[in-house]
């Protein structure tokens, strides 16, 4: 196993919630996937996967800090003659301790009626046992969380004819960031059927569904067909949801009659259900020097994003980017840049100025205030003391890394001891560093001089620096959902 795998697999230590109004999280915690029209489950009590497809309702209200949900269910599938309604509802006991959320959830009122050709199968209140608890952590540019829950349920079949006792284990882990989200549930199905008479059934089965909700930002390049028009292309913003739903199953194998063969039925299958995309076509830079040099593309990218100045004529790609414009870049390729405040016209203009100045040397007309404050705020950028940001300095890029590593919450993923960058300059780098650049190193977010150096304390140029923030959306996009999504469904 390499490097950049155990770091990524160490992921399944940090913890998560939505940050974003697209938000279309997991329905529920009974295995299912739904998008802006329809909702899918399979259910396995007759001993057959049956695939329903109907609606679901979503309710939820907040007092303090407890949050009631309510579920109601309405599904079918005709070709099966089968039918299911469910209502649900659940109290959220939520705890939250620093960056730390605890969320201990507990079953207010179930109720559940399965239809399958003529038999009934029932559950209440009175024959079910539910407990979910999750954990979130907070990081300033990602939340993760995991949770972890037990259900065992209890079906009547046509009232008095026998029972089914589904007991079920649950895990889910997930992030949430301005480039995406990724949910995964994990649910272990163990079936006992029992069905008395003058031809007794009985059989027991297995089964293992894992549903997944992902909603990631993509960007594009549009070129333009016509000639005669003021700009070549622009870039195009994506938003789209992903949701699968994967089930495999060990169950019992019928004859014509009813009766069980010996043979097993086995399976694995799959669906998916994706939202109507979202686009938004981006800022047109006007950049005159940028053609042809070797981050062309990083910084257009930059720029449509505005995280960088787009309506300047020149950027500069080889000039030192300073830390005030590397905190408003940060800030913009994180979403994390408020809405404009009109100030109350209570206060005074001296009031007002007092306020905004976060630190001695960044004044309220700096133009990159409101993103030093953010990035302030978050815990991503701080000054080296003093009071001061030093907004015109260079950057250096043990700097920067530092600020990605601490960004994403990575900080401690280093080893504890005897560890080495694998930088031929690993001796230079600053000891407050190391751990950083050995992570980042290992998420590819950094690398080196053609000749294997990292050159910590040197002056990072405006180029480099929109190229690492290239790296870290290509990593919040792509190898985050790797690592929460196909690496869960496909092990």
């Amino acid at each position: 196993m390499n490097k950049k795998l155990i770091i990524i697999m160490s992921l399944f230590l940090a913890l998560t919630f939505s940050l974003s109004s697209f938000a279309l999280e997991i329905p529920g915690y009974e295995g299912g996937i739904k998008n802006e029209m329809i909702y899918q489950e399979v259910i396995f009590i007759t001993g057959e996967p049956i695939l329903l497809t109907g609606t679901i309702d979503i309710r939820k209200t907040e007092r303090s800090n407890r949050v009631t949900e309510r579920y109601t269910y309405k599904l079918a599938n005709p070709q099966h003659e089968a039918e299911l309604s469910r209502t649900v509802s659940i109290d959220n006991d939520m705890t939250i301790n620093g960056g730390q959320k605890q969320e201990v959830l507990s079953l207010n009122s179930y109720k559940e009626t399965i239809e399958v050709k003529g038999q009934k199968f029932e559950v209440d209140n009175n024959n079910i046992q539910w407990s979910k608890s999750n954990i979130q952590d907070t990081k300033p540019g990602v939340i993760y969380f995991a949770g972890n829950w037990d259900a065992r349920k209890n079906y009547t079949i046509n009232k008095d004819e026998g029972n089914v006792i589904v007991e079920t284990k649950g895990t889910v882990v997930g992030y949430d960031q301005y480039w995406g989200e990724t949910e995964t549930q994990t649910l272990q199905h163990f079936i006992q059927y029992n069905k008395e008479g003058e031809t007794p059934l009985r059989w027991q089965g297995t089964a293992t569904v894992e549903a997944v909700h992902n909603r990631t930002k993509d960007y594009t390049y549009e070129a333009n067909a016509p000639s005669q028009i003021s700009f070549r292309g622009g870039y195009l913003l994506t938003e789209q949801q992903e949701n699968i739903l994967k089930y495999s199953y060990d169950l019992p194998r019928f004859t014509d009659d009813g009766t069980l063969k010996s043979q097993r039925n086995t399976g694995v299958k799959s669906l998916s259900l994706d939202t109507n995309p979202l686009n938004k076509r981006l800022n047109i830079p006007q950049m005159k020097d940028i053609g042809g040099h070797w981050a062309e593309g990083n910084i257009l990218l930059m720029a449509s994003l505005e995280a960088v100045y787009p309506n300047s004529n020149y950027f500069g790609p080889s000039l030192p980017m300073s830390r005030g414009d590397f905190a408003r870049a940060v800030a913009m390729v994180m979403g994390i840049v408020p809405e404009e405040e009109t100030p109350q016209r209570t206060r005074s203009i001296q009031t007002q100025k007092e306020e905004d100045k976060i630190f001695l040397d960044v004044s309220s007309q700096d133009p990159n205030q409101k993103y030093i404050k953010e990035v302030k705020d978050k815990g991503i950028m701080v000054g080296p003391g003093e009071g001061k940001f030093l907004p015109n300095q260079t950057l250096t890029k043990a700097e920067a890394t530092a600020i990605i590593v601490r960004l994403l919450g990575f900080e401690n993923m280093a080893p504890l001891q005897n560890y080495n960058t694998g930088f031929r300059d690993d001796a230079n780098i600053p000891k407050w560093a190391k751990s950083s650049i050995y992570v980042a190193k290992e998420l590819s977010l950094v690398g080196g001089t053609t000749d294997g150096y990292f050159q910590a304390t040197k002056p990072m140029t405006k180029a480099e620096a929109v190229t690492m923030l290239t790296n870290l959306i290509r990593y919040l996009q792509k190898e985050l959902r790797y690592d929460y999504r196909e690496r869960i469904i496909n092990y």
